[in-house]
């Protein structure tokens, strides 16, 4: 048999061919599949700090609404001690206080899967309520409800900071 460089035996080189092609696959479908998981792993991160984002913004106007509340019955309380006012200063800030509890009864119903940040709402709801004779009660009955609001609420918005 005779040696010649330039005679191949392709039956070989198809073999070869084929093995490379075969690597280069598994290479790709690999770099195709991490590739992937990489992309998965960063929108869950995105997702998880967009969630993130929203609560901090819910419990901020949570917190916010709570301290207006209470600036509302501390400026009552001074009003109520100071004589109750002219032209319906208590009024307004009893509408004041009503206006911002209304607020926090719509923010409760904001999709929210952390159910503490809903029940410190309620309770905020609930321990800034007003009671229904207190526009008609005396301005020391004003006073007395006016700052025990302020003084339960201070707590609270303690309490929603420590959850962000």
């Amino acid at each position: 048999m005779m040696f010649c460089p330039l005679a191949i035996d392709w039956g070989n080189a198809a073999d070869g061919a084929s093995a490379i092609a075969s690597f280069c696959a598994v290479v790709a479908a690999l770099w195709i599949a991490f590739g992937q998981e990489r992309n998965a792993r960063k929108l869950r991160q995105i997702a998880k700090n967009e969630e993130h984002a929203r609560t901090v913004r819910l419990i901020s106007e949570v917190i916010r609404l709570t301290a207006e509340i209470e600036a509302f019955a501390n400026a009552g309380a001074m009003l109520a001690e100071r004589g109750g006012g002219r032209n319906g200063g208590l009024v307004s800030h009893s509408q004041e206080i009503e206006g911002a509890r209304a607020q926090l009864s719509a923010l409760q119903q904001y999709p929210q899967s952390d159910p503490r940040i809903f029940g410190e709402i309620g309770r905020i709801i609930r321990e800034s309520a007003l009671p229904s004779d207190f526009l008609t009660g005396s301005i020391s009955y004003q006073e007395i409800v006016c700052r025990g609001i302020a003084e339960r609420l201070a707590p609270r918005r303690a309490l929603l900071a420590q959850l962000l």
